[in-house]
């Protein structure tokens, strides 16, 4: 008789809409290790915090601090990027930061939501990713599908009272157009990922400098730019990935032009857009080193070391010098 894969098994029950801790199971087929399936309704909504953050940890150093920080840096630079001749002050923006890291981490994790609970996406994480919430068992399909719906209206009420409707909206048509329509599976991959980034980063601007403030035009050019940066250099983070997309078929730019090719343009597009934006903000020649040699030195560890854990740090290192740029319009005045 031939043996069953459980973890096979347990895709295609989540694909069907039968999720391992439903009653149609038997209970020894049933996650044992999540503190939040197997309990009392009131312990899982007590437990929904701990899945919220089990969704978007990995995006929280990745993502959520780095928009987060376009957009508190970008308020800090005060009149260069508002119309208003002051802009706001220093104590106003430190006092909206934490709206600004929450507005990003929700949305984020809307995203996640969708983009972690298919079926395809459960088994690209048993390769890739296997610590994610349903792959180890602390969820379900159908408790992200719950949370998604749940989820969704209460991120646009949110964002109607924080005055950021229109950014939020435009992140949630991406979102469904990555996911539910597939679009992240295609060569439209890394477009929308570039377009999303204009309504987390364009929502945070407007929410660290003050929603009664307006955006300038070099405002929006410099939103517009690192929109362009991510585009052309955001697959970094599928170098990692290349084991778990090729088995879900996805066309990643690494594996559409090759390993090896991948990383040298990478490398040059990271060291042209180091110069660009440093010359944009006419930035003295002690800061326009520091993007440039960070830069130089992300795109020659991703040439020379080529493992999955290399791969992985020269991503965190990539996060980090989207940091640095999103500095620049700040120590402009310097």
């Amino acid at each position: 008789m031939k043996p069953v894969d459980k973890s096979s098994q347990d895709v295609e029950s989540q694909a069907t809409g039968v999720s391992p801790s439903s009653p149609l199971l038997p209970k020894s087929q049933q996650p044992q290790n999540s503190p939040v399936l197997n309990s009392t309704p009131l312990s899982w909504i007590k437990g929904v915090p701990f899945l919220i953050w089990q969704f978007t940890e990995n995006d929280f150093p990745t993502f959520i601090l780095p928009n987060s920080a376009f957009g508190i840096f970008g308020a800090l630079a005060g009149p260069r990027l508002f119309s208003d001749e002051t802009g706001p002050t220093v104590s106003e923006v430190l006092w909206r930061v934490p709206i600004v890291i929450i507005y990003n981490w929700y949305m984020t994790f809307i995203f996640d939501l969708a983009n972690q609970r298919g079926a395809d996406s459960v088994e690209e994480d048993r390769i890739n990713k296997p610590w994610r919430p349903i792959p180890s068992g602390y969820a379900t399909m159908e408790h992200a599908r719950l949370l998604l719906l749940s989820s969704i209206p209460l991120a646009m009420a949110m964002n109607w009272y924080l005055g950021v409707f229109s950014e939020g909206l435009w992140i949630l048509v991406l979102v469904w157009m990555y996911n539910d329509l597939r679009g992240g599976d295609h060569m439209l991959r890394d477009p929308l990922i570039a377009a999303g980034s204009l309504g987390f980063n364009g929502g945070s601007l407007r929410l660290a400098g003050g929603v009664g403030r307006t955006v300038n035009d070099e405002g929006h050019l410099w939103t517009a730019m690192i929109a362009a940066v991510i585009l052309t250099t955001g697959y970094i983070q599928d170098l990692k990935d290349q084991v778990g997309d090729r088995l879900r078929e996805r066309k990643s730019v690494p594996i559409l032009i090759g390993d090896g090719l991948c990383r040298a343009v990478i490398g040059a597009f990271i060291l042209s857009w180091s110069f660009a934006c440093a010359y944009f903000w006419r930035l003295k020649l002690w800061a326009f080193v520091v993007p440039v040699l960070l830069g130089a030195g992300i795109g020659m560890n991703g040439l020379l070391r080529r493992n999955r854990e290399a791969d992985y740090a020269t991503w965190r290192t990539w996060c980090f010098w989207l940091i640095v740029l999103f500095m620049l319009p700040t120590l402009s005045w310097f």
